[in-house]
């Protein structure tokens, strides 16, 4: 039932995703779009499980919101203290002043990152982790994840700043990176909450906050979701948090057993 209900989520998630990809306009295209996996993730929940309380709805412990909150800041420093020292971009001071944009503009961004994750770290990870090792979860799940995107970035919709050669691949191992931050955060915290904030203040902060503060013709080459650099240093947390797997959990259940709802 675990395996059947995972591929009926798959399946749902691209289904439902291609309504957006191909029907919708503007910002509805966007909301709509970042909260189709948790949509699927909740029908198939109810479908097969007739219930939802794998999902992770508590906020977990306070450290593990904290290191999700706080992670995106870290990777950004590095990342961008890496282009500024080598020389490939230039630093524009581009800082915003509103408060807006500091109070409304990440909200809204966790927000976005909720529809996602409720599917991807509610629904997917729990149930690839009742069936395999962490790594293996990390991957299936980050691979998935990747995919999903593929549609946006080939219609030059997503990660469109740089070539299709250059872009897919690089983001493709980025988010698979990132995957392993996220499945560990979730595993380990029993939550899917450290995910919501990672991925809405990560967006927020590399889109909206760092990405203005760098200019240069190559720019999109190196930081960014198309970036090497970025990817480079998203490599290095994905080992480190891959070598802190012996204190995860483990989560997976024998065939005799029935799996919670």
């Amino acid at each position: 039932m675990i395996k059947k209900s995972i591929v009926v989520f798959v399946l749902l998630t691209f289904a439902l995703s291609s309504i957006s990809w191909f029907l919708l306009n503007g910002a509805i295209k966007n909301i709509m779009l970042m909260w189709t996996p948790g949509i699927a993730a909740l029908v198939t929940a109810f479908i097969f499980f007739r219930s939802v309380r794998d999902f992770g709805w508590g906020p977990g412990k306070v450290k593990y919101l904290a290191i999700a909150f706080l992670f995106p800041f870290l990777t950004n420093i590095i990342t961008y203290g890496i282009l500024w020292l080598l020389g490939l971009g230039t630093y524009t001071g581009d800082w915003h002043t509103t408060i807006i944009f500091y109070t409304v503009t990440p909200l809204f961004s966790i927000f976005l990152g909720l529809g996602e994750e409720i599917g991807w770290r509610g629904f997917l990870v729990p149930q690839l982790a009742k069936l395999t090792t962490f790594t293996w979860v990390a991957l299936i799940s980050g691979i998935i994840w990747a995919l999903w995107h593929f549609p946006m970035t080939i219609m030059g919709l997503y990660v469109a700043e740089t070539p299709l050669w250059w872009s897919l691949p690089i983001f493709f191992m980025g988010v698979i990176t990132f995957s392993f931050v996220l499945a560990w955060l979730t595993m380990k915290s029993g939550s899917l909450w450290p995910a919501v904030i990672l991925h809405g203040i990560d967006n927020y902060v590399t889109q909206k906050v760092f990405a203005p503060l760098a200019g240069g013709d190559m720019i999109s080459y190196y930081v960014g979701e198309s970036g090497i650099i970025t990817l480079l240093v998203m490599l290095v947390f994905a080992i480190i948090f891959w070598m802190l797997r012996d204190r995860l959990p483990d989560l997976r259940v024998s065939k005799t057993d029935k799996p919670a709802g």
